[in-house]
Parts: C-alpha cells; structure tokens; sequence
C-alpha cells in the first residue's frame, strides 16, 4: 500500500507537522519534550525501511546511544554536534550522516532554534 502524508505544519512557527502522522513525545531524565514522527512506517506497510523525523528543543539532546543497526540522517533545520565514537562534528541544514551499527552516537541542539532532521532505519531495526 502507498501512502502520502502531506506537510500541514508552518516552519516559520518552528512547527513541523505531517497529515495522518501522530508525533510521540519522549520526555525521559535523559531527554525533555524530543517528538519523533514516523513519516514512513509500519503503519504505511513500508517493507525494508522507517524514515523518521525527529523535533529536538533548544538546547536538548538525543538519547546517548549504541545499538547495532546503522542509519542514516539528514539536518532539515537548525545547528548540531553529533558525537559519532569519540569524535565531535558541527552540523548544519541539508548535512548528511551515516552512523555505523554499533558506534556511540548522539545530537545535540547548539543552535537557537529548534533542530529538526530525518533519520533513515531498517524496518528491522524499529523492533529491537
């Protein structure tokens, strides 16, 4: 089954929102208030792949991470530093990442507006 879900949000207003797709909120001790859209997915029958969009707060992070899957991530908006291991890199719009399965990785937002990017994962790897 093919599936569109129309771009509804306003960027100007920092606001990032899809037709049909629910943003999660993960708010943990770690993270404060992240939103994850699955802009393709499991709900879309998407066989091999999940691409997600991830709404990171002024001057929050992602979760410090390590898991074996590999994935892929492009900046739509706003400034990061990705620790990939032990090594740190600036980050800016339409800025490519590949993240190899098992490395150390994290982002945070250095900008002052919100970081917003998509992120690429096996369907596989969304079950584990």
């Amino acid at each position: 089954m093919s599936a569109i879900h129309r771009f509804s949000g306003n960027p100007e207003d920092h606001d990032y929102n899809w037709e049909g797709v629910e943003p999660l909120v993960i708010h943990t001790e770690e993270v404060n208030r992240i939103l994850k859209h699955v802009l393709v997915g499991p709900n879309d029958d998407a066989p091999n792949f999940v691409i997600r969009y991830f709404h990171v707060p002024v001057g929050d992070n992602t979760f410090y991470d390590q898991h074996p899957h590999e994935h892929g991530m492009v900046i739509l908006h706003g400034k990061a530093k990705i620790q990939i291991k032990d090594d740190f890199y600036e980050l800016g719009p339409l800025d490519a990442v590949f993240v190899s399965g098992n490395d150390i990785h994290q982002l945070t937002n250095i900008g002052d507006t919100p970081l917003g990017f998509l992120c690429v994962i096996t369907r596989q790897a969304e079950y584990k």
